[in-house]
Order: C-alpha cells, then structure tokens, then sequence
C-alpha cells in the first residue's frame, strides 16, 4: 500500500462548488466577501442571520445592496486605504452590538483578490453571544457542570456580575455563588490531572 498522500481533483466544478458553499455553510462564524463597490460576493448561512440581526433597526445603504450600513462604515476606509495605496493596512477588528444588543465581533482583512478590477475584503463576523454558549457546553461537557452549572458558566464567561445572574436566571445570588462554587471545584480537580 502506498503512504504517499496524493489529491486527485474533482471531474466537475459543480461537485467543487457545492463542496465549498457546504464547507462555507457549516463554519460557526460568518464570512462574506465584499467588493468595493460594496456588492457582497459570498456569505455563507451564519454572516447571512448576522447580517438580518444588524439590519433590523438600521437599512442598508441602497448602493449597497445586501451590505448592512454599520459594516460598511467600518470597510469603507479600509477600501479607501488600499485605493490610496496603503498596502501596509491589514484590515482591522471591531466590536459592535446587534440590534438585540448581543456583541458580535468582526475581522476584516484584505483579499490578494480582484473580482472585475476591484478590490475585495474578507469579513469574518462571531456572533459573541453564541461563542460563549458554545464555551460554556464544551466546559460543561469536560468539567461534569450540570445544566443550569452550565447556564451560570456563560453568563461569569460574559463577565456579568452574580447580581446580573441571579436576575437572569430567575435564582437568589446564593445559588449563583453555589454553583461558582461548584464549578470552579470542578474545574480543579480535572485541570490538577
């Protein structure tokens, strides 16, 4: 049996193209891939649902078609410093709120991508409410934390104060500090090993 690893292509583009949009589609973060004229070239499905979670409150620009404003206002200059010849500018990361108030965090950089003579940017968006859920499961899953162990979890990952938990979780602060408590025995006892 031979060990060498070799790729053998795929005989229609199709295949290809419907394997990359279900790769696209099944990653946690969003991607979309603007052009300068602010046309979206790309979104898989998770920028699609944060891209309707920006634009409830606020339209896109109309030249912008699918483009929500307050992402645009931040590629804007990035487009204007790649214009001016400001290579060096590697793009930049923001933190910004849905209209749900839930922060999400946005990476933008520069495509080496020209789609008829423009330049493109790559924007990575990470819904931070949904990554600290998915923290708080996986430390859930590794620690042993109960369900409501685990509801606490992410709320202390957001920084929210046992005060804010309580409330939130319909519990006394008492039980907030139990199951900090609890949590953080937990979290020992497996990091000691």
């Amino acid at each position: 049996m031979n060990s060498s690893f070799s790729v053998q292509p795929f005989e229609h583009e199709s295949v290809l193209s419907s394997l990359l949009k279900t790769a696209l589609d099944n990653l946690v973060d969003g991607l979309l891939i603007v052009a300068a004229s602010g046309r979206v070239l790309q979104a898989n499905a998770t920028a699609a649902r944060v891209c309707g979670s920006l634009t409830m409150s606020e339209m896109s620009l109309p030249e912008l078609s699918q483009m929500p404003a307050v992402l645009w206002r931040l590629c804007s200059p990035i487009f204007k410093n790649i214009a001016g010849g400001l290579e060096a500018h590697l793009g930049g990361e923001f933190d910004i709120t849905n209209v749900h108030h839930q922060p999400i965090r946005v990476r933008i950089q520069p495509l080496n991508l020209k789609v008829q003579e423009e330049d493109c940017l790559m924007l990575i968006l990470e819904d931070r409410h949904q990554a600290y859920r998915r923290r708080a499961v996986a430390d859930g899953q590794r620690y042993g934390l109960t369900p409501r162990e685990v509801d606490v979890w992410e709320l202390r990952l957001q920084e929210q104060s046992y005060e804010t938990i309580a409330s939130t979780l319909f519990i006394t602060e008492n039980t907030v500090k139990k199951h900090v408590k609890s949590i953080l025995a937990k979290k020992r006892q497996l990091d000691r090993f």
